[in-house]
Parts: C-alpha cells; sequence; structure tokens
C-alpha cells in the first residue's frame, strides 16, 4: 500500500513557472502578495479611470456625434427641399464635412505633442460655435461653411479619443471600454433620432430641420417670424469646455486622481517602454507605421465599415422613410436600431475578450452587416426591410469598434500607434465620400445601388479580418518557438521604442 507523502515533501515537489522549488517558503509567499498587490492595485487604476475618464470622453463623443449627423434628420425634415438645394448640391454639404475631416486627421499626432486637457477643450470650443451657425444658414454657402469648420475641429478629436485611451489602458482592458466609447456614437444617433421625432412636432414658424439643427432652449419670439435663431445645439458643446480643461487628465503619469504610487504603476502595468520624449514623434516609428501590412489591412476594413457607418448615419432616416413611414415617425423608427447596436458593441468587446479572437468576430458580424445590406438591396417588403436595417446596424457598428480595439491593440510605440491610427482614419473616411454621393433622391424608395454597394463592403471585411487573424496567429506561434520570453509573466515590459511590436517579446491579438 503506497503511503501518503508528508506535507513538507510535497511542497518540496511542487514547480513554479518561475523554476524554483517551493522549499523558500518566505520568497514564495512574498512573491504571491506582490502579485496580488499590483493586481490590486491595477484593479485601483482601472476602476479610477473609468470613473473619472470614460464618462468625460463618452459625453464628448456624443456631442460630437450629434453636432455632425444631426444633419441626416435635418434633410428628413426638409432642408434639401427649403433651401432649394439638388442631390448633388445636397451631396456637397455632406462631402466639404467629410473632405474637411479627412484632410485633418493627421492631427491625431496632436494628443502626443500638446496636453490633453489645453488641445481638446479648444476643439470643443471650436466645433461646438461652428455647430452654432447651421441652424441660421439661408444657402448652400453658408451649409458648407458650417460643415467644414465643423469638420476641421472634429478632426482632430474623433480618431483622437481611441488613441488616447490606448495609452491609459492595458491592452487587456482596451477592448470593452473602447467598445463602450464607439457604441456612443448609435446611442447619439439613437438619441438624434429620438430629438428629431420631438422635435418635428414643434409648432413654430420656423422650420423644423433648422430646430433639429439648432435645437433650442430658445430663440427669437415667433412674432418677429425671423428664421435667424439663437442657435444652441452648439451650446453644451461649447459649456463643456471649461470642464474638460479643469478635468481631463494629461495622461496617467500626471493624472491628478491618481496616487502617487498608482501614477508610477499605471505607466509600468502597460507593459511597453517607449522613451521617446512625450512632446515628440519618433521617424523611426513613423516609418514602421506606413510600412507595416497590418496598417493597410486594418485601414481597409475601417474603409468598408465607415462606407456602411456613414449610409446609415446621413441616409437612415431617408431609408426609414422610404418604408412608407412619414417624416416624422422615420425619425423615431430609426433610434431602435442604434439602440440594438450600442449592445452589441459591448457584447462583442466582451465575447472577442473571453475567447481572445479579434478576428472570428469582426468577421461573424461583418456577415451579418453584409446580411442587412443585402436584404435592403433585394427585398421590397415593409417588415423585411426594417428587420435588415436592424441588421445592418447591428452588424457594422460592433465590427467598426472591433477592428478599431484590435489595430490599437497590436501596435507598440506611441507614435507608430499614433501614425497607423491616422492612416486608418484618413483611409477609412475616404469611403464616406462615396456613402456621401450615392444615395439620390432620385433612387428612392429602395436605394438599390447604394445599400448594394453597402452589401459588398461590407462582406468584403470578412476574408481581411480572417486573413490577418491567421496570420498573427501563424507570428504568435514563431516568436513562441524562437523567443525566451514567450511565456513572460504579468508585467513583464518590453522597450518598444526602436522595434514597436516587431519585437520578439511583443505577442499580438488575433
Amino acid at each position: 500500500m503506497q503511503t501518503q507523502p508528508k506535507h513538507d515533501e510535497m511542497f518540496e515537489n511542487i514547480e513554479y513557472a518561475s523554476g524554483e522549488k517551493a522549499g523558500d517558503i518566505e520568497e514564495t509567499v512574498s512573491i504571491i502578495q506582490e502579485r496580488e498587490r499590483k493586481n490590486t492595485l491595477s484593479r485601483a487604476i482601472s476602476r479610477k479611470l473609468d470613473i473619472h475618464l470614460m464618462p468625460l470622453l463618452c459625453v464628448l463623443f456624443v456631442l460630437s456625434y450629434l453636432d455632425r449627423g444631426n444633419i441626416g434628420n435635418a434633410k428628413t425634415a426638409g432642408a434639401q427641399a427649403d433651401l432649394g438645394l439638388s442631390s448633388v448640391q445636397w451631396s456637397w454639404v455632406l462631402l466639404s464635412f467629410y473632405i474637411t475631416y479627412t484632410c485633418f486627421e493627421w492631427l491625431v499626432l496632436c494628443w502626443k505633442i500638446f496636453p490633453a486637457h489645453i488641445y481638446v477643450s479648444c476643439l470643443c470650443i471650436g466645433w461646438g460655435a461652428a455647430a452654432m451657425c447651421s441652424g441660421a444658414v439661408h444657402n448652400l454657402g453658408g451649409m458648407i461653411a458650417t460643415r467644414v469648420l465643423v469638420g476641421f475641429f472634429e478632426a482632430g478629436f474623433g480618431a483622437g479619443v481611441p488613441y488616447f485611451m490606448s495609452m491609459a489602458y492595458k491592452r487587456s482592458e482596451l477592448g470593452v471600454r473602447l467598445a463602450v466609447l464607439l457604441g456612443t456614437s448609435p446611442i447619439a444617433n439613437c438619441i438624434a433620432g429620438a430629438m428629431a421625432y420631438g422635435i418635428s412636432h414643434i409648432k413654430s414658424d420656423i422650420e423644423s430641420w433648422r430646430w433639429i439643427l439648432i435645437i433650442g432652449q430658445y430663440s427669437l419670439a415667433p412674432k418677429q417670424r425671423s428664421k435667424l435663431t439663437l442657435t444652441t445645439e452648439g451650446i453644451p458643446t461649447v459649456l463643456i469646455a471649461p470642464v474638460v480643461y479643469f478635468y481631463l487628465m494629461d495622461n496617467v503619469a500626471t493624472a491628478k486622481f491618481l496616487t502617487e504610487d498608482e501614477r508610477t504603476f499605471a505607466v509600468e502595468r502597460l507593459q511597453t517602454i517607449d522613451t521617446t520624449a512625450k512632446s515628440k514623434l519618433s521617424k523611426v516609428q513613423i516609418w514602421a507605421g506606413i510600412s507595416d501590412y497590418k496598417s493597410y489591412c486594418h485601414a481597409l476594413i475601417h474603409f468598408c465599415c465607415n462606407y456602411s457607418f456613414a449610409c446609415l448615419s446621413n441616409f437612415l432616416p431617408t431609408i426609414v422613410q422610404g418604408l412608407g413611414y412619414t417624416s416624422i415617425r422615420a425619425q423615431g423608427l430609426t433610434a431602435p436600431p442604434y439602440l440594438g447596436a450600442f449592445i452589441c458593441c459591448v457584447f462583442a468587446a466582451f465575447a472577442s475578450n473571453k475567447f481572445g479572437q479579434r478576428g472570428p468576430m469582426t468577421a461573424a458580424f461583418a456577415t451579418l452587416g453584409a446580411i442587412g445590406y443585402g436584404l435592403l438591396a433585394s427585398q421590397k417588403d415593409t417588415n423585411v426591410r426594417y428587420a435588415a436595417i436592424w441588421f445592418a446596424s447591428c452588424g457594422v457598428f460592433p465590427a467598426l469598434a472591433l477592428n478599431m480595439t484590435w489595430m490599437l491593440n497590436n501596435q507598440a510605440g506611441d507614435t507608430k500607434k499614433g501614425t497607423v491610427m491616422s492612416m486608418l482614419a484618413i483611409f477609412g473616411q475616404c469611403s464616406s465620400f462615396v456613402a456621401s454621393t450615392i444615395f439620390p433622391v432620385e433612387d428612392k424608395p429602395y436605394y438599390v445601388k447604394g445599400t448594394a454597394v453597402g452589401c459588398g463592403l461590407t462582406g468584403l471585411i470578412v476574408p481581411i479580418s480572417l486573413f490577418l487573424h491567421f496570420k498573427l496567429k501563424a507570428e504568435n506561434k514563431r516568436r513562441d518557438a524562437l523567443s525566451a520570453t514567450a511565456n513572460a509573466p504579468e508585467g513583464h515590459r518590453i522597450d518598444v521604442t526602436a522595434l514597436g511590436d516587431a519585437h520578439q517579446g511583443f505577442r499580438y491579438f488575433t
């Protein structure tokens, strides 16, 4: 009969990841306690970032989408007709924003150069003031001018926020937070649709589309019958600028809401070291970003996603109206699909983190979006088309959020990350030019051409994301076989200043 080994003998035979035995109990206990201390500290940092950083960024993101996205609801409420604009002229109204936005998206790198609280507060004042003028215009030139200004100031904000977050949260934490942030874009559209539905019921001498653009806590007295109003859509954005100035952190190393120990560990826990000066850009990393094949894969995915996203943002009310609903009811029916899209964004982030599969999850949601656009292009039944809008919304938004998270997860070095983010944003935004012109009034009520292109581009995401998934998975296996740091413990840090994610100790999210 085999005897049970003694307690001390059992401990002598236990092997640890470090390769040491448990004979030295005090050292083992010390290691465990230090690990637990770091885990507790990391959770505290993450919790404080969620409390002090995320709400402010989400509010700003919603405001930015409201200020840019209400143009679609304004068209449905009669803006194009009241201003006497043709389909081509209205396309230029939309294009003026996207051209400006695209040309200046390289401003994302300013988040690295300038203090965030100063830079973002200035942007808020800029695009808020421009939005305040949009409801007072009376011709094509005035509308284009306000859209150009909104595009310029928002270009430095939109793509910069995910980049900023990637320098505060761990790679494993970023997915859910970024999904929540990007998920506020459908929430913003949901709010815009619900607001437009209510605003369209306002009885006034001022056209309802002006109220949508300038939604006023106040206007000139109705008796004056002037269409000029004190435009207030941008007022919340302007008013929040002082809050941003005094409350937004510049980086985790200087965050006032963290203790000194937390600030130190907040930098260490990011697991990569970039010794490039805070206010400078690394030429080596810029070139690494430009020459990296992953940059173009993610940019192409974003191009496809952004076409479908821009179509939904600018023309979803028009598509819904084409189902046979009145303009007012069409505004209200756009809100539920956007809410569903937000829920899907959050679910996708949790699921991709749990299973560690960014690529397959992106492909799955892109498939759902492609089915939605395919049904819109081929079906005429009202119920089927409205269900297709749900499929498109709930497929496109999660795919867009997952792709951006995936890209940021796999770029090492602050300058390279900013460079690739700029490339993704600029190239991806180019599809908005197409989206702005491919839904002319003449194609109503089914808009077959625009929705068919949406089906094709959204479907293209599937093979690209799967290719990238298997390519990165193979690269991780190759590095596991070559690198001594293949099983590096949590908290292991690598210097990515020179090599970036080409460092043998870096592992990709797949």
